[in-house]
C-alpha cells in the first residue's frame, strides 16, 4: 500500500489487489486486513481516508502434481513455467532433466505501509503506535479497552516474572526452530555432497579397475616382447655371428693367397662388408642386452686409466690417419662406474678418429663439477648440424654422415650405458663452432 501527500486531515491511500490483505471489491470499496487497520487508526485519530485503486499484480495459476518427478516433467515439457521442489531432491535428480535451478526462499510476508517522500513523519509514528496497541482476533481489528471506558471493568496485568519467562521461553523456542532448520539444511547439503563424492569414488574405482586390466595386459605383452627380444639376441650372438666369423677367416686366407689384383680387390670388398656385418651384429646384441637391464653393478675406477687404455688400443687407427690425441690428466679421477663405461669412451673416441680429417687433433679433458666428473672429447671434424643434434643418440642415426663405416648403433649404446649410470651425455659444437664436442657427466666415487 502507498500512503500519499503530506500529513493532513485527508490522506490518500493506494490500494492494490492482494487478498486478503488489500483489495477492491465488486462495489468499488476497499477492504482487507490492511484496510481495517488503517480505518481503525483513522477513526481514532480523526483522519479522512481516500482509497485509490492501483495497478494489480500479474496473476498466476498454480498447477498441482503428485510427486517431484512429475514437477520436473511439467517444467521440462513447458506445461508449467516453474516448479517448487525440495532442495535435497532437486540436487540429486536435476541433471536428468532440461531445467535450470533458481534459489527461492518461501517465508511469511511483512506488513509494510509506504509513504510518499513529502509525507509527515508524524504519520509514521502514529501508525506504528496504534498498531502496537491493536489486538487482532478472528480477522477483526480492535483496540484494548482503555482504563476510562468502563469504571467497573477490572483488568489483570501479568507479573513481570511471567512476562520474562514467556519472553525467554519464546526466544529459546524460536532459536531452537532456527537451529533445527539450519541443521537440517546443513545435513541435506552434506548428504548431497557425500552422495556426489560416492558417485565420484565409484567412477574412480571403475576407472582404476579398467587401468589395472590394461596394465596386466601390457605386462603380459611386455613379457612376451622381452622373450622375443631374448630370442632375437640369442640368434644374433650365435646363429648369425658364427657364419660371419667363418666367412671372415676364409676371406682373410683367400686374400693372402690370391695374386690377381682384381680378385684380391673383390675379396677385400667382401672382407669390409663382412666386418661391417659383424660390427652390426655385435652392437645390436650388445644394445639388446643393455635394454633388458634395469641396473648395473658399480665399483670405483679411475677414469684416467680407462681413457689411457682406450687410447693405446686405438693407436693403430690414429697412426693410420696421422692424428694426435691431447690428454693431460693431473691426478686421479675415481668414479662409481661399471666396466661397460669402457664402451662409452671407446665409441666416442673412435668416432672422433673416424669423422675427423687426417692430421687433426683430438682433445680430451676431465673437469671437476663438485660431485661429478665431466669428460669432454673434442675433435676438429666437420661437426654436426643443429637439426641433427637432438637425434644423434637414436638408433641407426648417424646424422648427415655418408659413406662411413659403422652400424649406426654406437651412440645409442653410449646413451643407454650412461642412462644406466644415471649420468648425462650431450653433444655440442667445438670451440669457435668448429668440430664436435661430446660431454659425459659421471658420479664421483663415494669415499
Amino acid at each position: 500500500m502507498l500512503i500519499s501527500c503530506a500529513y493532513a486531515s485527508e490522506i490518500k491511500v493506494g490500494v492494490y489487489q492482494n487478498e486478503p490483505l488489500t483489495s477492491i471489491n465488486k462495489d468499488g470499496a476497499a477492504e482487507g486486513l490492511y484496510i481495517d487497520i488503517l480505518e481503525s487508526i483513522a477513526l481514532r485519530e480523526g483522519w479522512k481516508l481516500q482509497f485509490i485503486p492501483g495497478t494489480p499484480y500479474t496473476s498466476y495459476v498454480f498447477v498441482t502434481a503428485d510427486n517431484y518427478m512429475e514437477v520436473f516433467g511439467q517444467v521440462q515439457n513447458r506445461e508449467a513455467d516453474a516448479g517448487i521442489i525440495a532442495k535435497s531432491y532437486a540436487e540429486r535428480y536435476e541433471t536428468q532433466y532440461d531445467v535450470e535451478k533458481i534459489s527461492l526462499v518461501i517465508s511469511p510476508t511483512d506488513m509494510v505501509f509506504a509513504l510518499s517522500k513529502n509525507a509527515d513523519n508524524e504519520i509514521v509514528r502514529i501508525i506504528d503506535e496504534n498498531i502496537h496497541q491493536m489486538v487482532i482476533e478472528n480477522g477483526n481489528v480492535s483496540y484494548p479497552p482503555s482504563e476510562t471506558s468502563d469504571p467497573d471493568l477490572t483488568t489483570w496485568e501479568s507479573p513481570s516474572w511471567l512476562k520474562l519467562s514467556v519472553g525467554v521461553g519464546g526466544g529459546l523456542l524460536l532459536l531452537f526452530v532456527i537451529l533445527s532448520l539450519t541443521l537440517r539444511n546443513k545435513v541435506d547439503e552434506k548428504t548431497s555432497e557425500l552422495n556426489s563424492k560416492n558417485r565420484e569414488l565409484e567412477i574412480e574405482i571403475r576407472e582404476r579397475k579398467i587401468a589395472e586390466e590394461k596394465l596386466k595386459q601390457y605386462s603380459l605383452e611386455l613379457k612376451n616382447s622381452n622373450e622375443l627380444k631374448d630370442l632375437f639376441t640369442d640368434i644374433l650372438r650365435h646363429d648369425l655371428i658364427n657364419p660371419a666369423t667363418i666367412i671372415k677367416g676364409y676371406v682373410e686366407y683367400l686374400i693372402e693367397v690370391e695374386s690377381e689384383e682384381k680378385k684380391k680387390d673383390a675379396l677385400e670388398a667382401i672382407e669390409r662388408s663382412n666386418r661391417k656385418l659383424i660390427d652390426l651384429i655385435e652392437n645390436a646384441a650388445n644394445l639388446a642386452k643393455l635394454e633388458n637391464m634395469d641396473e648395473l653393478d658399480f665399483e670405483a675406477m679411475d677414469l684416467k686409466e680407462i681413457i689411457e687404455d682406450i687410447i693405446d688400443n686405438l693407436k693403430p687407427k690414429l697412426d693410420e690417419k696421422a692424428m694426435n690425441i691431447i690428454f693431460e690428466p693431473t691426478g686421479e679421477y675415481p668414479a662409481d662406474v661399471n666396466t661397460t663405461i669402457e664402451d662409452v669412451f671407446s665409441n666416442l673416441i673412435g668416432n672422433s678418429i673416424k669423422y675427423s680429417p687426417a692430421g687433426s687433433t683430438i682433445t680430451i679433458n676431465i673437469d671437476d663439477l663438485d660431485d661429478k666428473w665431466e669428460v669432454s672429447i673434442t675433435d676438429e671434424g666437420e661437426g654436426i648440424p643443429d637439426k641433427d643434434k637432438p637425434h644423434i643418440f637414436d638408433r641407426f642415426k648417424r646424422a648427415h654422415k655418408v659413406n662411413v663405416k659403422g652400424s649406426g648403433l654406437g651412440l645409442a649404446i653410449v646413451k643407454r650405458i650412461i642412462d644406466l649410470h644415471e649420468g648425462t651425455v650431450e653433444v655440442k659444437d667445438g670451440p669457435d663452432g668448429k668440430g664436435t664436442a661430446f660431454k659425459v657427466n659421471l658420479q664421483k666415487a663415494k669415499n
